[in-house]
């Protein structure tokens, strides 16, 4: 009897689906976009009932793909951008577009909290700051702002909870999402700490029983089959944060495994057993093993953003002449930095296009591009936006190896700016680390499907992705390059610390803020 499993994943701008056998090979998938909504500055919202139509959709249309029997579909697994706040009444619907983890609105929150809690009381606890990124502080808004509506609410969900709900009829959440709800969140013995959820006025009951990532939850209805073409009674693990199902596929599952996830963001996460958390990092419940073990996240906003910035605006020529070749147009970009030096000729940018995450939580920051000449050309722009992306970077893997914690070398790329062998080797260069890339990546909808396949028995433990995955192209650090970069990683620290104070002049007079 033949064994399939399915894998989803619910992002930003869309949700793919995923259709696998149990040897790893994917025989159907499908992806559909949706929109962001951003209705006022700092807002950033979706309509849940966006996932649950793009999770059946293309749950549906990788099933026609793949000419599986769905009656042979073992397990199905679901991840999501995380962390998002929704709530859904006791009838299990919507109560309001979900605020997802770019929103902004709860900033008077994340105050009140800090000022009435403290940040040393939540990191003790939660392994994590507070921000207005975490679900319980977006939940403590919707109580202060919505209160009608907050009354009527039965559970707070994320977004991989609700098409899950959607699928099984239970609302509930998963260890990984959990640790991004947070705050109240005992991240070592994996459980709501009730009496701090009290004492920020909100109700224990609505945030939702959480189980380990691979645990069955329940099964797939007789409406929900219908709506996704899977069989009734299908079993549904409880799922994951999306970076840590990619990490799943990337084969980061034992402690010490490091990836960095070179995507619009840069994702940095390394794998631990000991309830060692580094401060002003984020600190999620790794799929693998999740009873016991974690992943310490640095999350930088804008890592390949920039690139992409440069792209759209300064590179119109390599974009026509890429259409009409047939060839990356970031290939031919890269063509023009080949003979720049490290550290562009003294040209340092900060990458806070949009803000920033790990490690400084500043979301009125902004991009700096400082050290201009007329010497200075698109090449060294191009290179020191990479490099400014790589510092930044450099900033959260210091403070965790300060920490302690285990780093397996080499370090694995993936994905998006990885591409680039000269960012490859910036990376070395900066960090000071071997590097390996890993080419072929088969991302977080193939990471849902082993994990489903885990928890319904299909696999062992996760170890069979060992045999699925191969890197190449290593890049090793050069001592000399590297003392380089450590003097102009000392101008970079040094610039936000002397101009932080004017990003809130700056929010005010363009009236951001």
């Amino acid at each position: 009897m033949a064994n399939f499993l399915v894998g989803c994943d619910v992002g930003t701008s869309g949700t793919k689906s995923v259709v696998m056998n149990d040897e790893g090979k994917v025989l159907g998938s499908h992806y559909i976009e949706y929109p962001l909504l951003t209705p006022r500055p700092g807002w950033a919202e979706h309509n849940p009932d966006w996932y649950w139509d793009a999770v059946a959709d293309t749950i549906k249309a990788s099933i026609i793909q793949s000419k599986v029997d769905p009656k042979e579909i073992r397990g199905v697994s679901i991840s999501a951008l995380s962390p998002a706040c929704i709530l859904v009444d006791k009838d299990l619907n919507p109560l309001q577009y979900g605020h997802i983890w770019m929103d902004r609105r709860a900033t008077s929150e994340s105050k009140w909290i800090k000022e009435r809690i403290g940040d040393n009381r939540v990191f003790e606890l939660s392994g994590n700051p507070i921000d207005p990124y975490y679900a319980t502080v977006k939940l403590l808004w919707e109580k202060n702002n919505r209160p009608d509506l907050y009354r009527r609410a039965f559970k707070l969900q994320t977004a991989a909870d609700y098409p899950a709900m959607r699928l099984t009829g239970r609302a509930v959440t998963d260890f990984s999402n959990a640790s991004l709800i947070g705050i109240a969140f005992d991240i070592v013995n994996r459980k709501w700490d009730t009496g701090l959820i009290e004492e920020l006025g909100l109700d224990p009951e609505l945030f939702p029983d959480a189980y380990a990532c691979d645990e069955v939850i329940g099964s797939v209805t007789r409406e929900a089959a219908e709506r996704t073409g899977l069989a009734v009674d299908t079993p549904v693990v409880a799922g994951t944060v999306d970076c840590n199902a990619a990490w799943i596929a990337g084969g980061a599952i034992e402690s010490g495994d490091a990836s960095l996830v070179m995507g619009t963001a840069g994702v940095l996460g390394i794998v631990h057993e000991q309830p060692k958390f580094t401060k002003d990092m984020i600190t999620i419940i790794h799929t693998a093993d999740s009873k016991t073990k974690y992943t310490t996240l640095a999350a930088i906003v804008s890592c390949g953003a920039v690139t992409r910035y440069f792209r759209d605006n300064f590179g119109q020529f390599e974009q026509f002449a890429a259409k009409n070749l047939g060839v990356d147009v970031y290939d031919l970009l890269n063509l023009e930095i080949k003979d720049i030096q490290p550290g562009s000729d003294g040209l340092i940018v900060l990458p806070y296009f949009m803000g920033e995450r790990t490690p400084i939580w500043d979301p009125l920051a902004r991009g700096v591009i400082f050290g201009m000449s007329l010497a200075h050309g698109r090449g060294h722009m191009l290179r020191a936006l990479m490099e400014g992306a790589t510092y930044a970077l450099n900033h959260n893997f210091q403070l965790i190896r300060n920490s302690g914690i285990d780093i397996k070398l080499p370090l694995i790329l993936g994905e998006g700016g990885a591409r680039s062998d000269i960012w490859r080797q910036i990376v070395s260069d900066v960090l000071n680390v071997p590097t390996v890339y890993m080419k072929d990546s088969k991302g977080a909808p193939v990471g849902n499907a082993i994990a489903a396949g885990v928890g319904t028995g299909i696999f062992k433990d996760y170890s069979v992705v060992k045999n699925w995955i191969a890197t190449s192209d290593k890049h090793t650090p050069d001592p000399e390059i590297h003392t380089r970069y450590m003097q102009y990683y000392e101008i970079y620290r040094k610039l936000y610390e002397d101009i932080k104070d004017n990003y809130e002049l700056l929010a005010t007079a363009t009236g951001y803020k």
